[in-house]
């Protein structure tokens, strides 16, 4: 495992609480008495009933996105329709919802009962949803125009240039990591999905894209007019690496279904060449992208783990 991931971690992602404004869930769940610890009626006992669940996904390569049969596809996706099967609940019964990023968490309970959609751990989003285990890791890069013509290397480059603007989506945790360093509002271009900020980039109202590595590097190699920076991990308020990690996102009052995937998911992780099988079609590898073992929710949440 490479020794990038092997980092003090009392500290991450706390910077992040100042960021991005919550949202109020507008429901709990499906059912009011359902999910939670009580088990009367819930979500999980719902779909193990063999009732449908409705899964929601932003479109971004290559974590959960719709291919080209019009299926819902990605790591996410395949990582997780596997722990569903594991807990007896079939493909047939799941509804997938590809929907906008921004209305993700806000859509739980009411649009949707589950988030597949590969959406870093963060203290922020812990205090309204309940996430389970992380299940991957990725750094950040950037994605600037080929040459790189302002030699930007990271989100800290794009802060102390004097005019630079960075481009995020809206609700991502580069949005909240930007914001958290203090970034003057004017030099940060907000968009809802991946395709608007590369509109903007390549019209010149922004100078590099903040977002993970793997699907900003998909965008640079299918256009020549496009570059990535090297990965890398923003760092905190306190000179500590930020490790992004993704995981599966339920309503609070849904737990019992959160700890029965992180058990499915702790024998995936048991296993690394399952989860490599799992995952790695997607470009995703043991050395880089597989979660060290004593990463948790817990500690990523800093203290709103719910």
């Amino acid at each position: 495992m490479s020794d990038k991931l092997n980092l003090n971690r009392r500290q991450i992602m706390l910077a992040a609480s100042a960021g991005v404004t919550a949202v109020t869930l507008s429901a709990c769940s499906r059912t009011d008495d359902g999910g939670g610890d009580d088990g009367n009626g819930g979500l999980l006992e719902d779909a193990q009933g063999g009732g449908t669940i409705r899964i929601a996904y932003a479109d971004e390569n290559p974590y959960a996105y719709t291919g080209e049969d019009g299926n819902a596809t990605g790591q996410s996706v395949a990582m997780h329709s596997y722990i569903l099967e594991q807990l007896g609940i079939k493909a047939d019964q799941i509804e997938w919802k590809q929907t906008e990023w921004g209305s993700l968490i806000p859509g739980l309970g009411t649009n949707h009962d589950m988030v597949i959609a590969g959406m870093f751990i963060n203290p922020d989003r812990c205090e309204r949803v309940a996430f389970a285990e992380p299940d991957y890791v990725m750094p950040d890069t950037l994605l600037v125009l080929a040459g790189n013509p302002l030699d930007l290397s990271d989100i800290t480059s794009v802060a102390e240039h004097d005019s630079a603007v960075i481009g995020v989506m809206n609700g991502t945790t580069e949005h909240i990591n930007v914001e958290a360093i203090g970034m003057p509002e004017e030099r940060v271009n907000v968009q809802e999905d991946l395709s608007a900020l590369i509109l903007e980039l390549k019209a010149g109202r922004c100078d590099a894209i903040a977002l993970t590595q793997m699907n900003l590097q998909l965008e640079a190699e299918a256009d020549d007019e496009l570059a990535t920076t090297d990965g890398f991990y923003p760092v905190d308020e306190n000179g500590e690496e930020i490790i992004g990690a993704g995981a599966a996102v339920f309503s609070p009052a849904d737990t019992d279904f959160r700890d029965a995937v992180n058990e499915e998911l702790a024998k995936v992780l048991d296993d690394p060449e399952l989860w490599l099988s799992l995952v790695e079609e997607f470009g995703f590898t043991i050395d880089l992208h597989f979660p060290p073992e004593d990463l948790t929710a817990e500690e990523l949440c800093g203290g709103n783990y719910q």
